[in-house]
């Protein structure tokens, strides 16, 4: 009974839409998605989407767009918005039933530290901003390091080179005359 229901829902559902509702053994598109895998996180602003699909001349959207299909692979480039992204493929072609499926993209928008040790501290600050990072001087050695002109340069950094930090995070530059 239940499964009577569900199938007159269903009728109702696509002669609403203008669709024709198609029997239940009409084969399916399959489709697999090869690349990106589900829940990974990347640091770019796009993702390319790949996978197979059959038959070899089904029409295949990606994110709402069409991807281009040769031969049963498919491929299409997403834009992703910061933090989480579901992207959606559905493929079809006439006379089956589509097939559908998803996959969560994370976009990373943390931004590492640049290796700074060594360099003078105008052109650590400038490394810093070109990141979107703020520079924050803490600066060592005696009070007469202080008067004598001359170079000072960058001795350490918190957090250290590599690390992954928010965007307009405050990076302090531990300076000093000689390191």
């Amino acid at each position: 009974m239940r499964r009577l229901v569900f199938l007159l829902a269903a009728a109702l559902t696509l002669a609403a839409c203008g669709e024709e509702p198609r029997p239940a053994s009409e084969p399916r598109v399959r489709l697999k998605l090869d690349v990106p895998s589900d829940g990974r996180s990347v640091r770019a602003d796009r993702v390319a989407v790949r996978g197979k699909v059959t038959p070899a001349d089904a029409a295949v959207r990606v994110a709402g767009a069409d991807a281009e299909v040769d031969g049963g692979q498919f491929f299409a480039e997403v834009e992703l918005e910061p933090g989480g992204n579901v992207i959606d493929v559905t493929a079809t072609a006439p006379g089956r039933r589509a097939a559908t499926d998803a996959v969560r993209v994370l976009r990373d928008m943390r931004v590492e530290v640049p290796r700074l040790v060594g360099d003078e501290v105008d052109a650590a600050v400038t490394a810093l901003g070109e990141r979107d990072l703020r520079a924050v001087e803490e600066r060592g050695g005696s009070w007469l390091d202080r008067l004598i002109p001359g170079p000072v340069s960058v001795c350490a950094t918190q957090p250290r080179a590599g690390t992954l930090v928010e965007p307009r995070s405050q990076v302090v530059l531990e300076t000093a005359r000689d390191c």
